[in-house]
């Protein structure tokens, strides 16, 4: 085998001949991915009906008594509850004439005597 001298040379620049030679930009690099922004009211329930028994009652922040007091600073349920009151007591007087009417019906079932 006959010996071949094969030539190699090297060029070179220094750093400031570089970036005025050699593009160092990213041009070919992919587009960014636009990114889908998830956060929806009907993801915002579709977690909380999922979620819903493992959501502490009480707690100063992540529990049900944390969502209500923030959504009636909203709902405005003060306001709510003094329209609500006047029912309240219609159905508190309710069940006394309704416990009254039982107890009228089992003494009278039984031959019970009262003595009023």
């Amino acid at each position: 085998m006959a010996n071949k001298k094969i030539q190699i040379s090297k060029s070179s620049f220094n750093s400031r001949d570089f970036k005025r030679v050699v593009d160092t930009e990213f041009k070919t690099f992919a587009k960014p991915v636009e990114e889908v922004d998830t956060d929806t009211i009907e993801e915002l329930f579709r977690l909380y009906d999922k979620l819903f028994y493992t959501i502490p009652v009480e707690g100063e922040i992540n529990s049900h008594q944390f969502l209500l007091r923030k959504s009636s600073e909203v709902a405005n349920l003060e306001n709510l509850s003094d329209d609500i009151e006047p029912f309240l007591e219609e159905i508190a007087q309710l069940r006394q004439q309704l416990l009254e009417a039982n107890e009228t019906i089992f003494n009278l079932e039984n031959n019970i005597e009262i003595d009023e």
